[in-house]
């Protein structure tokens, strides 16, 4: 595959942000003459890049979702979550975790063990956040939906489940490293 970004700075930390900064103004480009694939690239390059940027995640996993690329979008909502939790905004991790949840209801029941996985991220969310009632709803509608795509797959509930491995969790407020180390090793599966 070419190479979309043809002169990016040395990788070194300081030019991370550099190195960033020129993917988004080429996916901006490509967004500018239609071609929104190549700006999805760029846009994936660059939040690989910054996997604690919310903001990078949320526009690739909105562009990604916007051209049907429902697995990458859900990838990126989840990385996004994870980011906000990491800044210490947990109550901001809930948009994109409902986002990551609708997308990855669509792939069912292909990709049922992605859904669990995201149900369980958002409905851990909740009940960091004193939405207990919620989370309960989360599961029972996510089990609802796995048995209408004839799915074997059930989310555990509350009782039963254990806090997720993305790093999407309030408590005890663990590093920002260990939080994006547990995000990349989540979305890695």
């Amino acid at each position: 595959m070419k190479a979309l970004v043809s002169q990016l700075p040395p990788k070194s930390p300081e030019s991370t942000q550099a190195r960033v900064e020129l993917l988004a103004a080429e996916a901006k480009k490509h967004s500018g003459t239609g071609n929104e694939a190549a700006a999805l690239e760029c846009y994936k390059q660059a939040a690989s890049l910054m996997l604690g940027a919310p903001w990078l995640q949320h526009r690739t996993a909105e562009l990604a979702r916007k051209l049907k690329q429902l697995e990458v979008a859900a990838v990126h909502y989840r990385r996004a979550a994870a980011a906000f939790v990491a800044a210490g905004f947990p109550k901001r991790a809930l948009s994109p975790l409902r986002n990551a949840w609708q997308a990855s209801l669509s792939t069912l029941p292909e990709h049922s063990g992605m859904f669990v996985a995201v149900t369980l991220e958002l409905a851990h969310a909740q009940r960091e956040l004193g939405f207990g009632p919620e989370a309960a709803l989360s599961i029972a509608n996510a089990n609802q939906a796995l048995r209408a795509s004839g799915s074997q797959e059930r989310v555990p509930s509350a009782a039963e489940s254990e806090p997720p491995e993305s790093g999407v969790s309030s408590s005890g407020q663990p590093s920002a490293r260990d939080l994006l180390a547990r995000a990349q090793a989540a979305v890695r599966r």
